[in-house]
This record gives structure tokens, sequence and C-alpha cells, in this order.
């Protein structure tokens, strides 16, 4: 998702709505939607709020569609990047909802202060700006009307709504940059920041493991008591059951007749296609100059092998072979030509080429052919069958349409088609069955979204999906649910024993570690427990290894030298202890490539922290109200926190 939003925010569009703290304006757009009544609309009345007041920032109303579209097209990005339907309480268990909310809040509260300092923007600023923008120029990258009113009508955007956008994009930046300012490091910051970033370490470590026999079995009162701990990891996806047509060109070329006139007609179509031109497995050796080229070739001809010759010019055997070639692969054509005028096993004169002097043997020569029809009669009849089935799909697309026109069954359509039939079993949006195996089916990416964007009792239109259609159709929702303890109880168990195992091996290693600080050698701890000290040298402090992932490098950095850490190992099973042998720390330079590297990420990190604590006081100044009751009629939950 963040990968797209980055795409995004390279737009023209984008640079409207984002060109604010990214920290605190991310505005996911619009899509309609509504939720209000007559009776709830009353009771808004008496408490002052509007029937669509979400919140309100100072003088600004934030409006329940606003906040409903933003956070559809939320989800709808998100479920375009998982591929996965994101429901209303999906965001809500996420949090993405107050998210939403809360931007929406902070672009108010920037709006607000902008208001009141009076900010405007020069029209000359923004025409000008309109001109150089790429996305609305023409072939002769000038400014042209119609690029513009195209790109405008293609994001729903009038010429006065994009004016007005820029408008707010540049006072809103004019308070923000006023938090912004380059941060200027004092130079022993910088020096800490550069030994910091440098840092290197060497450190000896070794593994010890622990098993199932080391740790005490769940008893039953256990299980129960986990079960009733953690539901949601027992808990069962949505799943969805349903029916699926599906055909494509492949699937129909089978089935697809050609008679001898129109094997015959394809053939003088594509005759051309199966021509096999001449290729030649050729030997070209390379000469800085004439005189040596001829030295080259008497000596050939006398019966000296050529790749020795290649050998004493440095070149292998297959540096100077060229197989198979056609006359246009050479990009010197003098050479090219005089390579195939040449006899098979004959050896050229020098060739003085545009690129190269070479002499050149002919190794090998396959004669031009053109295939006969019955020599190609197997491919070329796929592929005729193949074009006549392409253009059979519409006539197959409009007999799937009238027969659902009809309320015929899927099954009958695809009796009477002669297309596949797919019985969808109970699958989740992740595609798995209950047994939790993947299940496969037709252009499944496609059809799994499509399943849970539909619902039961809907006719959907067909997917469209390469060079074929899939129809589908729900038949029945299996809504999530928690499983019963005696259907998920090895797995409770299963959970017990690997926190358990985690939490023996941390208390191993953790023994290990007292007994070295208290005086130990790590050789001698290793050999009590029959395992071996290795060694890892210049450990950097954020460049993991094969040898030192994310846990074991983050220990080796969080004891002094000859300090003794651990670390868990991802298996659960296992954990590391570690000693720090010797810590280098770089050289304090003025400049370097790196440390200007770090400077450039404190004053990044410094920037956003300033212009974070500058919404949150420009929020609070303004004063925020949400509406609790609008907030629960959309979400279903509670409202996060007014100002």
């Amino acid at each position: 998702m963040l990968t797209q939003m980055r795409g995004f925010a390279n737009s023209w569009i984008a640079k409207v709505l984002f060109g604010l703290l990214a920290l605190a304006f991310v505005s996911w757009g619009i899509f309609a939607n509504s939720a209000s009544s007559g009776i709830f609309d009353a009771v808004l009345s008496l408490t002052g709020w509007g029937p669509k007041d979400m919140a309100k920032v100072g003088s600004v109303t934030i409006n329940g569609d606003e906040f409903t579209k933003t956070l559809q097209r939320q989800l709808k990005s998100m479920a375009a990047q998982t591929g996965q339907n994101v429901t209303i309480d999906d965001a809500h268990k996420m949090g993405l909802d107050r998210q939403v909310l809360d931007n929406l809040i902070a672009q108010a509260a920037v709006g607000v202060e902008a208001r009141s300092l009076k900010l405007s923007v020069s029209p000359a600023v923004i025409q000008g700006e309109m001109m150089r923008e790429k996305s609305f120029q023409g072939a002769n990258g000038q400014f042209d009307p119609v690029a513009f009113r195209r790109a405008l009508e293609n994001n729903g955007m009038t010429e006065a709504a994009y004016v007005a956008l820029q408008t707010r994009m540049h006072t809103d930046a004019a308070i923000l940059d006023t938090a912004s300012g380059d941060t200027i490091l004092p130079k022993a910051f910088a020096d800490a920041l550069n030994q910091y970033q440098g840092e290197a370490r060497d450190v000896k470590y070794f593994d010890v493991t622990v098993s199932e026999a080391d740790v005490a079995k769940p008893t039953d009162a256990e299980i129960d008591a986990q079960y009733k701990k953690t539901p949601d990891a027992y808990t069962a996806p949505e799943y969805r059951t349903g029916a699926l047509l599906s055909v494509d060109a492949a699937s129909l070329a089978a089935q697809q007749t050609l008679t001898p006139e129109e094997l015959q007609a394809g053939y003088d179509k594509y005759k051309a296609e199966y021509f096999q031109p001449e290729k030649r497995t050729l030997i070209q050796l390379p000469f800085p100059s004439v005189d040596a080229a001829k030295k080259a070739k008497e000596r050939i001809t006398a019966g000296e092998d050529i790749i020795k010759i290649a050998g004493e010019l440095g070149l292998k055997d297959t540096d100077v072979t060229l197989t198979d070639k056609v006359k246009g692969d050479f990009l010197d054509k003098k050479i090219g030509e005089a390579a195939f005028a040449l006899t098979e096993g004959q050896v050229s004169d020098p060739i003085e080429g545009g690129l190269a002097i070479a002499v050149i043997k002919a190794v090998k020569v396959n004669p031009a052919k053109q295939p006969t029809l019955e020599e190609v009669k197997d491919q070329l009849t796929q592929r005729l069958q193949l074009e006549k089935a392409k253009a059979r799909m519409q006539e197959v697309y409009d007999a799937v349409e009238t027969a659902r026109t009809d309320k015929m069954k899927f099954e009958d359509i695809a009796a009477r088609a002669g297309i596949k039939f797919t019985e969808v079993p109970a699958i989740s949006a992740s595609g798995q069955g209950q047994d939790g195996k993947d299940i496969d089916l037709p252009s499944k990416p496609d059809v799994l979204k499509a399943l849970f964007a539909s619902d039961t009792g809907v006719e959907n239109d067909a997917l469209g999906v390469g060079d074929g259609y899939v129809w589908y159709e729900v038949r029945s929702a299996i809504p999530s649910a928690l499983r019963p303890l005696d259907q998920v109880k090895d797995q409770v168990t299963k959970d017990i024993i690997a926190q358990r195992l985690r939490a023996a091996a941390a208390s191993k290693a953790k023994t290990l570690v007292d007994a070295l600080t208290g005086g130990k050698t790590i050789e001698a701890v290793a050999q009590e427990n029959n395992v071996t000290v290795k060694t890892v040298a210049d450990l950097k402090r954020n460049q993991q290894t094969p040898e030192f992932d994310g846990a074991a490098l983050n220990a080796a950095y969080s004891v002094p030298d000859q300090g003794f850490g651990s670390s868990l190992g991802g298996d659960g099973k296992s954990a590391r202890v570690i000693q720090v042998v010797k810590v280098a720390l770089p050289a304090v330079m003025a400049t370097s490539p790196d440390l200007e590297n770090i400077k450039k990420q404190v004053r990044t990190a410094f920037g956003n922290d300033m212009q974070f604590a500058l919404v949150k006081a420009l929020r609070k100044s303004a004063g925020v109200k949400i509406n609790d009751a609008l907030w629960k009629l959309d979400t279903g939950g509670e409202a996060p926190p007014a100002e």
C-alpha cells in the first residue's frame, strides 16, 4: 500500500491533495455514501449538530459523508493491494477509521490557521505551476488546454476546484514550512552520530536449544484458559460458497474443426513466418591489423588449429564461436556479407569491416528452408484453432448471458454451452478452505475479490480475464465465528507448548549468561553444553548478516565491550549466547558521505517532529469536537477523544 501511495504522490493530483506534511495529512479521496434517518436527524438537531456533521474544528465542519467517502477509498486501496476484501468492521479493528478522521481534523486545523492569518496566493503562482505541470502539456512540451481539461475530467475535478485546492495547498504549506526550517546540528552531536552509526563489533557466540521434553504438557484447564484468553486466534474467518462458469480461447480451441481449405489459407497467410533463414556456426578472430590477420590466415591454411590461434589472442573458444547466426545478427554488414559468402569449412581472407578486422571460418552451414504445409501442419492447426476460438468468444458470451436472463442454473448453462463449471466450496478471502488448505479456482485472485465484494442473490457481471470470461455467484456466506474448543484443541495445545519452549530457551540462555558474568569463559560454558563457539567480525549496528538477524544483532549492541547477552532464535526453541570481544569506533571526520547522510536523516526527523508539534498545537488552538452519535452510527465504535 505504501508503494501505491508513493506512486500516487508523484502525480499532479497528489501534489494538490498531498502538498502537506505526510505525517499528518494523508487524503484518501472521495466515494459517495451516507447514513442518516429522520429520527436521527431530529435527535442531532437537539444537540447542536447538523444531520451529517462528523466533527468541528474551530469554525470548520467535517461532513460525515466526507469522512465515509475518504474511509471507503482507503479500504478500496487496501483491497486492491492485498487482494482481500476489507470491511468497515476490519477498519475499526485496525484503527483506520480513527486515522482517517484524525487526518481530516489535522487538515482542517491548518486551514483554520491559514484563514485566520488571511494568507493568500497570487494567481500568477497558480498559473505558473499549471503551465509547468507535465500532465497539462501537449507533445510540444507546452501547456495544452485540451490536456488540462482531460486531466481534470479524469480526476472528477473542475478548473475552479483545481485552483481552490492549489491555493489551499500553498497556504497550508506556508504554515507548515515555518516548522520545517533547516536544523543546524552541533558538532559534538554530529560526531556522536558518526561514531554511533559507524561502530563495528567482533562477537563470540554459541546457540542452545530446548525440546518439548523440557517443558510440561498443558492441562485441560490451561488449554481452556488459553482458548478463552485469545479467542481471535481460534476464530474462523468468513467463508463463502459459490459457483463459477469459465471459458477462454484456449479451452475452446480443441473443439474447433478446420477444413483443408482453411488450413491451406492459413498456411498461405503465415508462410513467411515459418520460413527458416540460413543459419551458420562461425569462428571469428579479431585482429589489430590486416598484416596480423594475413599471417593468421596463412597459419590456418597450413593446418594450424584456429582455436589455438584464438588462445594466443587471449580468447577462449566460447569468445570466438558464433552459433546458429543469421546474416542479420551482424552489426557490421561487411563482415556479415563475407561470412555468409563462405562455403562450409572455408576460411576467409582478412575482412576489413567498419568495426573490426577479422578472419572467419564457416564451421557449419544450415541452408535456408521453407517448410511445407505438411511439416508445419500441427502447429498451424493449433494456431488457427485458437484464432477461431477467439472469434467465437462473443458468441459464447452472448449465449451465457441469454441463459442467465432465462434464470438457468450455472450447472445447466455449462452443459448447454460446453464450458467449465466450478463449484466453489467454503473458501476464505485468502483462498483457504475450512481445513486450512488452499483451494484452486480459475483466475483465483480476481474471483476471490469478486466473491467477497458481492453477496448471495446478486447477479454479477462477468469478469473479463485474459482471452475469456468468468461468471460467478455467491451461494452462501458463513459468518466469522469462534471455533469450538474441541475443533482447535490441538492448535491451542501447540500454541501453549510454543510459548513454553520460548520461555524455556530464554531461561536457559539467561542461566548461561549469569554463569559467564560470574567468571566462566564462553569456551568453558559452550563445552559444558556440547556446543561450539563461533566468531563473527565487523558487525555493524544496522547491517544484518546471515549469521546475525535483527534480534541477535540488537543483543550484540545492547551490552558493553566484553559484556554478555542473549537473544531468542526465530525457530522458537533456540537461543543465542553472545560475548562482545571487540568494539571499534570510526575516526571522527569533519565530513563524509555517511556522515552527511546521517545529518540529513536527523534533520528530516527533527523537521517532522516540529511539524507534528505545530499541527498538534493548531488543533488545540482551534478546538476539536466530535459527534459521538454519528461516529457510532457510521463505525459502530466509540469516538476518539476530542482535543
